[in-house]
């Protein structure tokens, strides 16, 4: 099929095609703007290295579908940088090609009347330094969207009676893509190459590690992200303990034992039983005879502990965890991790896992630490048979929601793929106080602390705000993103108030409902909602651009929960 015929398909029936069927993955005009028009376009791209992405909404079909051809160095959303993007006019009359902007993040940072004025000096600057190459620069676009309007650098405008010659059409686009990489290589690699002259570590080492164990995992059958490969690593090296939440079925648990594999580490598997109501069954205990008998926990400890493994990463996946209190008999431990400090030598040290005195000095595992290679995970279903968890829980680990299930993904790796082995350096924490972090980038880290500091005044309203573990652990997660350049800083930024904010949200007052609009409407500037009869519906109609979209879908689920009688991240 030609790009041209696409694109005339798409103009000539979309505004019909969206009216017949709900908004879903396997609607045929979902199927032709997402993946068809890639496809066809897919040639150009990969010979040009550049990525293609396709939008005709997110959950409700947007007015102004588009079509994103990008370098992933500059962005992977129509919300920031500089792209290549075909954008339709909201009454489908005409499709434009356009050097174009994006404006959600900047509208977050610096508010809709900022924002506007620094989209048209980027534009100026652009145009000044490169020739247009006979693309139309006068802003005279008629999309609908105003933001795409203003946003546009270079653009053609094409009628559906112009979409007959196929060369002409790839020629422009061929032209707008070059002109897109002049734009990559004498002013954005130039800016690039300004703001990181601070970079503390190689960013491509742990980069490649993390699409090493993709390509793993799905040579052994199973499909994570790359971006949710990030996560899980990025919340492992901010703190050793995680909760993988989710329903059945998921691969929560297969993650774990993969993950291992693929970078050699050690795996091991404990079965939380519903009757634990203390710690004896991880830790040990004394027999009537007074001798210790250790935990499962405890000898997989003791093993780690050994010189000989101080370099292997240990993962103890702890499968259904709620299925008794967690509280009851993992307390002990939390408290044990809370205890991380550096001694003089930067060896991560705990307190002791047993008081002195309980065993004899001979005892193999009395002067037991928690070493800084050990890393926890727990599993969790969330039904009926299981327990909620505390505030206390939730404030130390990251929990990772797997809850969507795409069941048309079947690209599976052939080619037989190997593990990597790596040191353990590659996980461990590298900041435990706030202080660390500072010394390693203060002028990030009180960026990130003011959006913190703007989603904790949104908590407050009722109450519901957070301390300073969390606001450290954020800063870490996102400090170590940052460092190792592995997602774009709102795809990690999104994952921490999925994460971190929004599982510890619950209840029925009025202020809940209120924290929740106030959380979407920081996840989607530009965007606000207000409390009326439609509200929800309204949220759902305006998500496709949000900045922080995991969230802002979460939170529309959230309050749907709350028209209901109660909110739960987890039903």
């Amino acid at each position: 099929m030609k790009i041209v015929e696409v694109f005339r398909e798409i103009l000539d029936t979309y505004l019909e095609s969206i009216k017949e069927g709900k908004f879903n993955k396997n609607h045929p005009m979902f199927q032709l703007v997402n993946y068809k028009t890639i496809e066809a376009l897919s040639e150009i791209t990969s010979r040009h290295n550049l990525s293609a992405k396709g939008s005709c909404g997110n959950g409700v079909w947007t007015r102004y579908p588009w079509i994103a051809i990008y370098y992933t160095e500059i962005t992977n959303t129509i919300q920031k940088g500089i792209y290549v993007a075909y954008l339709f006019s909201e009454d489908m009359s005409r499709v434009y090609l356009t050097l174009n902007q994006g404006c959600t993040k900047l509208k977050s940072d610096l508010g809709t009347k900022a924002a506007k004025e620094e989209m048209i000096r980027v534009r100026t600057e652009v145009r000044q330094a490169l020739n247009n190459r006979g693309f139309e620069t006068d802003n005279d676009l008629r999309i609908g969207n105003i933001d795409y309007e203003i946003g546009s650098i270079f653009y053609r405008e094409y009628k559906i009676e112009d979409l007959n010659d196929e060369e002409k059409f790839i020629e422009e686009l061929n032209n707008m893509i070059e002109l897109y990489g002049e734009y990559y290589k004498t002013i954005f690699l130039k800016n690039e190459d300004i703001g990181n002259e601070n970079l503390m570590v190689n960013k491509s080492d742990i980069k490649n590690t993390i699409e090493t164990v993709q390509k793993y995992i799905n040579y052994k059958g199973f499909i994570y992200s790359y971006e949710e490969l990030g996560n899980f690593y990025l919340s492992l090296k901010t703190k050793p303990f995680v909760i993988l939440a989710g329903i059945s079925g998921t691969g929560k648990s297969r993650l774990v034992k993969l993950f291992s594999e693929a970078i050699n580490g050690k795996y091991f598997s404990i079965s939380v039983k519903p009757d634990w109501n203390d710690n004896t069954e991880l830790f040990g205990y004394k027999n009537i005879n007074d001798e210790f008998i250790p935990g499962k926990l405890t000898e997989i400890i003791a093993e780690a502990s050994k010189a000989e493994n101080s370099n292997k990463p240990y993962f103890i996946c702890l499968d259904e965890m709620n299925l008794a209190r967690v509280e009851y008999y993992l307390s002990e431990y939390l408290s044990l991790i809370e205890s991380r400090d550096f001694d003089e030598d930067k060896v991560i040290k705990t307190d002791m896992l047993f008081p002195k005195g309980y065993l004899d000095v001979e005892n193999e595992y009395s002067s037991l630490i928690i070493p800084d290679n050990v890393y926890i995970i727990g599993t969790v279903n969330m039904d009926d048979t299981t327990f909620a968890f505390s505030r206390k829980v939730l404030d130390r680990a990251n929990t990772i929601e797997f809850s969507e299930v795409n069941l048309d993904i079947l690209d599976f790796n052939m080619e037989e793929c190997h593990s990597v082995k790596v040191d353990n350096g590659l996980l461990k924490s590298k900041f435990i106080n706030i202080k660390h972090a500072l010394a390693a980038n203060k002028d990030y880290v009180q960026a990130i602390n003011e959006k913190i500091i703007a989603i904790n005044n949104i908590l407050g309203m009722g109450n519901k705000q957070f301390g300073y573990r969390v606001r450290d652990e954020i800063v870490f997660y996102m400090l170590e993103n940052k460092i190792n350049g592995l997602l774009d800083e709102e795809v990690a930024f999104d994952y921490q108030i999925m994460q971190k904010v929004l599982p510890t949200i619950t209840g029925s007052e009025i202020v809940i409902r209120d924290i929740l609009i106030q959380l979407y409407n920081y996840c989607n500037p530009g965007q606000e909602i207000v409390e009326d009869i439609d509200y929800i519906k309204s949220a759902a109609e305006q998500l496709e651009n949000a900045l922080y979209l995991n969230s802002a879908k979460k939170i529309i689920m959230m309050l749907r929960g709350y028209e209901d009688g109660f909110v739960s991240y987890w039903a």
